[in-house]
């Protein structure tokens, strides 16, 4: 059945053009941000484009201005008459590396079809497309293969036969253990050639998923700036997997204008290991986004924060297990959103809220910290200040991660987010060098600086914004 939007939503599009201009246009500022249509714009985006209206109209007026847009006129217009701009996902059709032609002509014909549309924001290109380059030969040769060969070997007749294949795909499972991917991929192999089958998918693999991923890279290196001479009025944006090093990020990031990263640090648990670094604690989210900055220091950071929890989408998983796999509470929803500000970011999406009951609390407490960035979109999208010192004590915590501030340059004057990635609550001094007071936002109260210095109380994983008062 054809889609009809609301009365409301179509109604809005009326102020919405007014508001956006003809075609939106967005250019990077030199300290990252987006400047949209001429307007300073700290982006807070959602994978999800809502079936419903309501629901759609709910997260735009929360303060969403990018969603996900599937590439068909319809939705960008949806989208519009919301009062959101939109992005569009390329798919591989920005891999120049094979089929360079079906491919350009794909890319040229949707910059044909959308690129003019006014609510088209930014292009994306395949999500993950570094990490899934080894990520799926780990899946193929160290789980789906092994599995099949086993199945496989089980219903032979032949007795001896079998007992030797097996003992052969024990010692692939022993190269594998100790990186010796080659030759366990080549004793794989004729392990299907002694069963008389063809090999599944031969070529593919975890021994040459570097130069798999090489040509990938250098393929969307090609296809990006064929996009980017095509539509020069729409950046590139290149979302990572928590993981692979930074020199390969670095490479990929040629392909694009804004770089990224998904991380969903909760809970804390060995069933939902999304990120390989030392610290899985919500702090995580700060020290990618730094690493994010470390692989394309002079493009701006977008990162993608948690909108499920781990048990709405894992569903091989027990109802126990599923139910320690929780969504976030309000709290650490509104520190992993700081805690990437903090350390840089300049714009902040939300994955999984497609699995997300629109009545559910989690729903409306991601929509109240949404809104409260909102709220504060005229010092996001500030410049940062000069930071001031910090000083914590006194405490018996080892401190191996405390406490991160930025300043931002606000038409109302200078702003503080201090935000405190340590387990324990934690007292902090920030050096004032002006006397005036400050509000702390969480609280409404009035700090006064003394002694040169504001003295905050700082809860475990929570964030204090300061204001200046009037």
């Amino acid at each position: 059945m054809q889609h009809r939007c609301s009365y409301a939503i179509l109604a809005a599009a009326l102020a919405l053009s007014a508001l956006h201009g003809h075609t939106a246009e967005m250019t990077i500022d030199p300290d990252g941000m987006a400047v949209v249509n001429g307007q300073r714009t700290f982006i807070i985006g959602l994978y999800e484009n809502p079936s419903d209206d309501a629901a759609l109209q709910d997260a735009v007026k929360s303060g969403v201005n990018l969603v996900y847009a599937s590439p068909t006129g319809e939705s960008l217009d949806r989208l519009h008459a919301a009062g959101a701009w939109a992005w569009l996902n390329t798919g591989y059709n920005i891999d120049f590396s094979e089929d360079r032609g079906a491919r350009e002509a794909r890319l040229t014909e949707a910059v044909r079809a959308h690129g003019d549309h006014p609510a088209l924001l930014v292009w994306e290109v395949p999500d993950e497309a570094l990490w899934n380059a080894w990520y799926m030969a780990d899946v193929w040769r160290g789980n789906e293969e092994p599995k099949q060969l086993d199945a496989a070997i089980g219903a032979l007749e032949d007795a001896d036969l079998a007992a030797r294949l097996r003992a052969d795909l024990d010692r692939v499972l022993d190269f594998y253990r100790f990186g010796r991917f080659a030759e366990g991929e080549a004793l794989a192999d004729s392990i299907w050639t002694a069963l008389g089958q063809a090999i599944p998918r031969p070529g593919f693999g975890r021994a040459n998923a570097p130069e798999r991923a090489a040509k990938l890279g250098e393929g969307m290196i090609e296809g990006y700036r064929a996009l980017r001479t095509l539509d020069p009025a729409h950046p590139v944006w290149m979302n990572h997997a928590p993981r692979n090093t930074i020199e390969d990020l670095a490479f990929f990031n040629r392909g694009a204008d804004i770089v990224g990263c998904d991380i969903y640090p909760v809970p804390e648990s060995a069933m939902a290991r999304h990120s390989d670094l030392a610290n899985r604690t919500m702090g995580s989210v700060g020290a990618y986004t730094l690493r994010m900055q470390a692989a394309a220091p002079d493009k701006p950071v977008w990162m993608v924060l948690q909108g499920t929890g781990w048990g709405d989408f894992q569903t091989d998983r027990t109802d126990e297990e599923r139910a320690l796999l929780r969504r976030p509470r309000k709290d650490e929803t509104r520190f992993m959103a700081y805690d990437a500000i903090v350390h840089g970011a300049r714009g902040v999406l939300y994955w999984g809220s497609h699995y997300v009951e629109k009545d559910s609390e989690f729903w409306r407490e991601l929509l109240e910290v949404i809104a409260e960035l909102k709220s504060l979109q005229p010092v996001l999208a500030a410049p940062d200040a000069p930071a001031p010192p910090v000083a914590i004590g006194p405490t018996n915590g080892s401190l191996d991660r405390s406490v991160a501030i930025r300043s931002k340059a606000a038409p109302d004057g200078v702003w503080h987010i201090v935000v405190n990635e340590f387990e324990r609550p934690l007292r902090v001094r920030v050096a004032a060098e002006n006397a005036g007071d400050y509000r702390a936002l969480e609280t409404d109260t009035v700090l006064t600086a003394e002694g040169g210095e504001i003295v905050l109380q700082i809860p475990a994983y929570s964030v204090a914004v300061l204001r200046p008062a009037p």
